[in-house]
Formats: C-alpha cells, sequence, structure tokens
C-alpha cells in the first residue's frame, strides 16, 4: 500500500502504547495497517509539538493479527502527513496484556476469539480477575466456572489465547532480533507459536525457514544468543548453507572435500575440518543431505531434492534411449515432396538431420543463429503432422513458447503448462502414472531447462512418445541447477546433429555473423558510418556516467527516430550486471524516468510500481500460472494497492508481498533475457562490468536481438569480453548416470 505523503518533519524516536480501539485497515499479505489507538498517560504526541493532542491517535506500520481491545508497545516517531496529520508511524512492536477489566472484555470480545460476546467475556474477567489471560494459560480449569461458557468454545478460547500471545510473543522476539515484521510473521507461520523456543533451541533452522533469510542472519542470531564459534549446529548449517549457494550458481553437487572446504570458508576456520566431515556425515544420516559414493572414489554430495532429480532424470533418458527402434515419421520421398510445397532447398545436412530427428526415440539437434534450426524444426513438425502423428510443442519460458508457435505454426506452451500443475498436490498433473498423450514432443531452447524441470518432463514421457530437443550449447546455462544440454552432448549414446554452416539467408544480417564472430573472440563488422540500413552498431563511450545517458538516447529517440519502432514495446536493454551506471538497477531507473508515465503507483519499501512499467516475473507461480522470465506492463493500480499486469495471455493481479514477485524490466539482466528475443536489443558495456564480461555472455545477449542490435560503451570492455572465454563449469553427475544406467543390464 502506498505510504507516501509524509511531512518533512519527524520526531526522535518515540514510544506509544495504548490499547487498539479500532483496526481501520490492514493487509494480510504486507501486515500494513492503520490503527486508531488510546494512548495511555505520559505516551501521546509530545506536548511541545502537538498542545491538543486528540484522544484517540492513528498508527501506521506492519503488525500481525490486530484487533481492538490489543494492547501495544509501538517504537516509532510521530510524523506530520500532509493529508490526514499526526500520525505514529512505528516499526517494533510489543503485545502487551489488556489494562484493566474494561480492556480485557473488550479484547475478549472481539471478534479475534470466536463465540465469546460482551456478557461471557464479563463473566470471564469477573471469574478469572485482572490476570485473566494469565490466569486462563496458567489454570485452564478454571474457565470451567464461568456460567454458559460451553467446553467446545472454552476448548477454543483456551487454543486463541495460546496462539495469539505465543505468535505475538515470538514475533516480538524475532523482530528484537533484527528481522523484518513480514519475516517474523513468516518464521512464526511456519514453526508455530512455540517458534521462540524452537529458535533458541537451534536458531539455525531460521536458514531456509522462509524466503530471504539465510544462513548469514541465522549466524548472527546465533551468536547473539551465545552459540559459540565452534558449536557443530554451527557446522551443519554452513554444509547446508554452501550446498544451497552451490545450486544458487547452478551446481547440482559439490564434491565432499571441496564442500568441506567451502564451508569451513564460510566459518572462517572456527569449526575443525574434522568436525565439518562429522557434521557431513551426521547430515547423511538423518536425510538432510545425500552422499553419493562414486567409482572413481570421490564423494558427490547432494541437496536431497536435487540427488532424487538428477538420479530419475538419467534413468527416464536411458529408459528412452533403450527403448527400441522406430518406424520413421517420414523418408527421403516424404521430405522431398515437403521442401517443394514450402518452396524451400535444404542443405544435405540439413535433410539428414529432419529425417534422423524423425527417427529416434530421443535426439537433439542444436546449433547457433542462422544455422537453419528453426527451419529443421518446422520441416519436422509438419511432416509427422502429415503421418498423423500428435505433436507437442513447449519451451521453458513464454516468449520461446510464442517463438515455437510462430516457427512451427502450431501451438506451443510452457514446459510447466505441458505438465500441468495441480494446486491441490503441488505437482504436476502429468508424470509417469499419467503420461503426456503424444507422439512427438519437441522442446526449443532447451538450454534453459535445469535438472529439476528436465526431470519432471522426462517423468511424463513413456514410449512409444518420442523426444526431439532442440537448443543452443554456446548460450549461457539455465538460471536453476544442472547443465542438461551440455550433459546431455557430452553423452556419447545420444544422438544429435549440431549445425554450423550459416546459410544463405542469413549471411545479409551483421546479427548473425557477429554472434558468430563473437564466438570466435572476433571484434564484430560495423557498418560504415553514416549507414542507416544496418542490423548491428556500436556507439562507443568509454565514462560509464556518458555511456549511460548515451544508452538512453539510443533507446528512446534515436532508434524510434531512425528504425520506426516504439522503444517501450520494442527496444529491451540487456545488461551484464545489476550495479553501476549501466547496470540493470540504475537503466530501469533511466528508462523509466524517459517514460514519464503517470498515474497512480503503490510502493513496496524502496521500490515503487507504477501505470506503464515494464515488468518481469521472477519465480515460477503455479497458482497464477505465471513463471519466471514471463514479461509484462502495469496495466493499473487500484485504489487498495493492487498492481494488475498485463501479459501476453491475460491480466495478473498482484497485491502486497507479491510484488516482491516482480522487477522492472525496461532493463534486465543477459541471464533473465535467455529463451526471449526482441525487435531491437541495446547492451551497454563498460570495464566496471569487468566481473561479468565473457564471450559467452556477449553472445547470448546479441542472439536476444531479431532486428537491431546496439552496442553502446568502451571498444576495451568489448575486448575484454571477447577475450574471456572462462566459463564456470558446472557440477553435475549427469552424463555419468546416464552412461552408468545405459551400461547397466
Amino acid at each position: 500500500m502506498d505510504q507516501g505523503g509524509k511531512g518533512s518533519g519527524a520526531s526522535p524516536e518515540a514510544e506509544l502504547v495504548g490499547s487498539v480501539e479500532r483496526v481501520t485497515y490492514t493487509h494480510e499479505e504486507s501486515l500494513y495497517s492503520v490503527l486508531r489507538v488510546s494512548a495511555e498517560k505520559g505516551y501521546g504526541p509530545p506536548a511541545d509539538r502537538y498542545p491538543f493532542a486528540p484522544d484517540l491517535v492513528t498508527a501506521v506500520g506492519r503488525i500481525d493479527r490486530p484487533a481492538p481491545g490489543l494492547r501495544v508497545r509501538l517504537g516509532g516517531r510521530w510524523i506530520e502527513h500532509k493529508e490526514h496529520g499526526t500520525q505514529f508511524e512505528f516499526e517494533t512492536v510489543e503485545v502487551l496484556p489488556p489494562a484493566g477489566r474494561s480492556g480485557l472484555v473488550k479484547y475478549l470480545a472481539s471478534d479475534r476469539f470466536e463465540g465469546i460476546g460482551e456478557k461471557l467475556a464479563e463473566r470471564i474477567v469477573a471469574q478469572l480477575g485482572d490476570d485473566a489471560f494469565v490466569e486462563m494459560l496458567a489454570h485452564p480449569e478454571k474457565l470451567e466456572l464461568v456460567k454458559g461458557l460451553r467446553p467446545g468454545v472454552r476448548e477454543k478460547l483456551l487454543t486463541a489465547v495460546a496462539l495469539d500471545f505465543g505468535t505475538h510473543k515470538a514475533q516480538g522476539f524475532l523482530r528484537g532480533h533484527g528481522l523484518g515484521p513480514v519475516q517474523a510473521a513468516a518464521v512464526v507461520r511456519k514453526l508455530g507459536p512455540e517458534a521462540e523456543d524452537l529458535v533458541r533451541a537451534d536458531p539455525y533452522r531460521l536458514a531456509g525457514a522462509v524466503g530471504g533469510i539465510g544462513f548469514a542472519t541465522a549466524d548472527r542470531i546465533a551468536h547473539a544468543l551465545g552459540v559459540s564459534p565452534d558449536d557443530p549446529r554451527r557446522g551443519r548449517a554452513a554444509i547446508l548453507h554452501a550446498l544451497q549457494e552451490a545450486a544458487g550458481d547452478g551446481n547440482t553437487l559439490l564434491p565432499r572435500t571441496e564442500l568441506v572446504a567451502s564451508a569451513g570458508t564460510t566459518l572462517e576456520d572456527a569449526v575443525p575440518s574434522t568436525v565439518l566431515e562429522e557434521c557431513v556425515d551426521e547430515l547423511a544420516r538423518t536425510s538432510a543431505i545425500t552422499v553419493d559414493a562414486t567409482l572413481d572414489g570421490i564423494q558427490r554430495v547432494y541437496l536431497p531434492h536435487l540427488a532424487h532429480c538428477e538420479r530419475e532424470l538419467a534413468k527416464n533418458l536411458a529408459r528412452i534411449l533403450r527403448s527400441g527402434t522406430r518406424t520413421p515419421f517420414a523418408d527421403a520421398t516424404d521430405l522431398e515432396r515437403a521442401e517443394r510445397k514450402s518452396g524451400v532447398l535444404l542443405h544435405a545436412t540439413q535433410r539428414e538431420a529432419v529425417l534422423g530427428l524423425l527417427a529416434r526415440p530421443l535426439a537433439l539437434l542444436t546449433g547457433g543463429p542462422g544455422v537453419g534450426k528453426t527451419t529443421i524444426t518446422r520441416f519436422v513438425v509438419q511432416l509427422a503432422a502429415a503421418k498423423g502423428a500428435k505433436i507437442l510443442l513447449a519451451s521453458p519460458t513464454g516468449r520461446a513458447a510464442k517463438r515455437l508457435s510462430e516457427a512451427t505454426g502450431e501451438q506451443a506452451q510452457t514446459v510447466h503448462r505441458l505438465l500441468g500443475y495441480d494446486p491441490t498436490t503441488e505437482g504436476f498433473v502429468h508424470d509417469a502414472r499419467n503420461p503426456l498423450d503424444a507422439d512427438l514432443v519437441v522442446v526449443d531452447e532447451v538450454s534453459m531447462l535445469d535438472v529439476v524441470l528436465a526431470h519432471h518432463l522426462l517423468k511424463a514421457i513413456q514410449p512409444p512418445t518420442r523426444l526431439v530437443f532442440v537448443g543452443d550449447p554456446d548460450q549461457l546455462p539455465s538460471v536453476g541447477p544442472g547443465n542438461v544440454l551440455r550433459d546431455l552432448l557430452a553423452c556419447e549414446p545420444v544422438p544429435r546433429w549440431r549445425l554450423t554452416e550459416i546459410f544463405r539467408q542469413a549471411q545479409g544480417s551483421r546479427i548473425v555473423v557477429n554472434a558468430h564472430r563473437i564466438l570466435r573472440g572476433e571484434e564484430p563488422e560495423l557498418p560504415p558510418r553514416g549507414d542507416r540500413a544496418s542490423d548491428f552498431y556500436f556507439f562507443g563511450e568509454d565514462d560509464p556516467e556518458l555511456a549511460a545517458e548515451l544508452l538512453v538516447d539510443v533507446v528512446t529517440r534515436r532508434i524510434p527516430e531512425t528504425f520506426g519502432l516504439t522503444w517501450v514495446d520494442d527496444v529491451q536493454v540487456v545488461a551484464p550486471m545489476y550495479r553501476g551506471a549501466c547496470g540493470v538497477d540504475a537503466l530501469n531507473e533511466r528508462l523509466r524516468l524517459a517514460l514519464g508515465a503517470g498515474g497512480r503507483e503503490v510502493r513496496q519499501g524502496a521500490r515503487a510500481w507504477r501505470t506503464g512499467d515494464r515488468v518481469i516475473h521472477t519465480r515460477n507461480d503455479y497458482e497464477k500460472e505465471v513463471f519466471n522470465g514471463d514479461m509484462g506492463r502495469i496495466a493499473r493500480v487500484s485504489g487498495d494497492g493492487t498492481v494488475f499486469v498485463k501479459f501476453p495471455e491475460r491480466e495478473v493481479p498482484y497485491e502486497g508481498s507479491e510484488l516482491s514477485d516482480l522487477q522492472p524490466a525496461f532493463a534486465i539482466t543477459v541471464h533473465r533475457a535467455q529463451g526471449a528475443e526482441f525487435p531491437a536489443v541495446v547492451i551497454p558495456l563498460v570495464p566496471q562490468h569487468w566481473m561479468m564480461l565473457q564471450r559467452h555472455l556477449l553472445y547470448t545477449a546479441v542472439t536476444r536481438a531479431k532486428k537491431l542490435c546496439v552496442l553502446v560503451g568502451s571498444r576495451r570492455a568489448l575486448r575484454m569480453a571477447l577475450d574471456n572465454t572462462d566459463e564456470s563449469t558446472r557440477q553435475s553427475a549427469l552424463a555419468d548416470r546416464i552412461g552408468r544406467a545405459l551400461a547397466a543390464p
């Protein structure tokens, strides 16, 4: 909800103690609330600034489950809101026992306690006294003496009171140790009202309990609670943290020695390696991790779900490869007829690829831009359809699926939608027991397929269904863990056709030619000065701030004027990093200002969302059916702060904490751009991004452009990217597992 409109003056840190008389507004997700509080004596607005303090004051901030009658101690400051006047803006909350009998009665009679009206509340207080809540929790049998309090209502009351005070007490404890209100509430929802006792017993259970809380936060709280640096609990948490970090970097596993070394570095060697080895064994015994001994004697250590996915993926791939020969969907005569009908004459290598893909239970088609992957995919689909085959087409992202539909003329969908998500089971509808009903499944942009999604896909494919993977191994690998395409290419028994020759129709495109030059480490070919008919340009500027200004001018003025493109819809900035003047964050701010969209906006923390903003969804949300990488525009913002995003297929609402699933998308990282294609792409290149300036990253960025690619920045940075062929090697055992599964009797 928009909390803007503050006045410039704010008092020093202050406290407000009082009882909630009315809850004017509260948001279930964000916890943002507007309360009317009856301040106790000495806790109202400062008399020197507010000589005519009202009986009731407005308090705004984040609190979980506020209710009339709730007595609170709020920490924050007094402010002057330009529209609503004097307010107390609070950041900390401590729930206190209700003060006085009237407060107790009001609190008990609130909607918080089912079946307790005002008369019954008065009888409870009369029986238990001013310490009614303490008494009922310590001596619940006393409630049996209250006339008219039925056993069922009595049990619900005891449960609600225990939950209420346990919840607020636990949240106060967590917020006192630095967690934000939303995080604290989420932890209590996960661990229950006894969260404080559980966290005191083992602070490291916080790591991974809810989003945004990792090892560093848990370790800080553990230190504050007196946990010693060499405590084995700390060692076990560091082991899990190292595996989670490795998965975030794309690895499915870590060798045991590397894992122990990584955990030791995190702990600054406070825990001896011998103790960390014992921690690995203990975590394995409790199934918190999976340790896999291999033939070469190296132990591979996994998070359990990644071990399961990699193991089952290998088994299912081997099962399909061993499922026997298939009757080809087409022969040379069928292909020749299809060529004549379409007016396309294929090269011999392309014909070989088409016929090979149509005759195998599982096969790969790979290659870069301009080599004919799209043409071959179209022929494969058309020839299989001509034989009556039922075909399903999919890609990891919505944009890539749309491109596949346009290329083949057939409907394509994301892999997630292909498999179907069932919110009741939190799993996919299609699996080994309910496989996909198809003769042929074609999956494009397979370089983006991580090991988890690939596992679910292969589980849902049962013979005689055939599978064709299409992708570019020179693209960046998937955001999620695994390196499925390269692992498949490393496994010799997997049939594959790799195309390398740029065909005549693509040779006139500098985008295609330069993409291949970049892969060879050669500088891009540029058009003569003044040429306005090219599809590839470079605008030089060494200073990062000036380069950012130049980029905005190129995006918002020069490209629209020269090429007639609408920059808000057709031009995508793709940057190597988030930070710096030419990073994603700063460029999004500049481009947003250039857009100048008006209308209502909503704030979440330091970020504001408003009508017209281009946004990208950053996680898989199966219930909303919006997935990581889907891009849209904010169509409107409602009065209650709900943001409606228009995606290509439909409009989706976001409210409260759901807004954290969105990021601005006038500029996005190269990784976020994977699988997408845009009419025009503008790429900033500055030496400050040296950590990410790498040949395959630049290649991936350039190949996102369909009609126009513009580089803006330093030639030195361009050379740095071309010269840097280092790629972080992802740790995976998929290829080895496939080989062993195929060799098994």
